[in-house]
């Protein structure tokens, strides 16, 4: 009960940030400071982590659920579970970033701040495909996937790569200039808290046919798979 009301705690409180103290000062210092980074190597890798972005966040869950089946199919204990889970959980965050981001309507910074879109996808002009900044949808879901397969298998080579692309991906935003540091932290905090929740109630949104039950067997798998 105190992890519950911690974790919606700190949502709360990080999730105005980007409206309270937009274009503060601790927004416009760590945005300048982030979009003058020129060095080649940072910004290659930078250009790499936007561009495999979309193909990461669509992949993961796929492969997760396909060496789920291969397990199944092989005799060993599946982890459909905690792919559902993974899937459940970036798509409760894409959700969630788009509804808030309509209410909170906040601009993207290179259409209030004297600096260029370094994004192919994102220039002024052509914002009616997502014009709002807060909170960052790529921050949100990164840190989601991250949170959720690090609940699911806590070993630290799960998490460290994972955490490091997320938090790379989540600077990236702001280096390009289509996102503020707050609109990156309240992402950050609203994809982990989603994951985290999903995890939290795994029992009560887990359909009974992916659940693992322990029988008289050891660990057996329910499915009731059609064929």
């Amino acid at each position: 009960m105190i992890q519950r009301l911690l974790g919606i705690g700190l949502l709360l409180l990080v999730l105005p940030i980007g409206q309270v103290f937009g274009q503060g000062a601790f927004d416009r210092k760590v945005l300048d400071a982030v979009y003058a980074i020129d060095h080649p190597a940072v910004t290659q890798t930078f250009r790499a982590s936007n561009d495999a972005f979309f193909p990461g966040v669509a992949i993961i869950p796929l492969v997760h659920w396909g060496i789920a089946g291969g397990q199944a199919l092989t005799g060993q204990d599946p982890h459909f579970e905690e792919a559902y889970r993974l899937t459940i959980a970036e798509i409760g965050t894409v959700f969630a970033v788009g509804g808030i981001k309509n209410v909170t309507r906040r601009p993207r910074p290179y259409n209030q701040l004297e600096i260029e879109s370094r994004s192919s996808g994102l220039q002024p002009g052509d914002d009616q495909k997502d014009p709002y900044s807060f909170p960052s949808g790529h921050a949100a879901v990164t840190f989601s996937i991250a949170t959720s397969l690090t609940l699911s298998y806590p070993r630290w080579y799960v998490a460290v790569p994972l955490y490091a692309w997320a938090t790379t991906v989540a600077t990236t935003r702001v280096w390009l200039g289509v996102h503020y540091p707050t609109d990156v932290l309240a992402g950050a905090v609203l994809g982990s808290f989603i994951a985290w929740a999903v995890h939290h109630w795994k029992d009560q949104i887990t359909p009974e046919r992916l659940r693992r039950t322990k029988g008289q067997g050891g660990m057996q798998v329910h499915l009731r798979l059609s064929l």
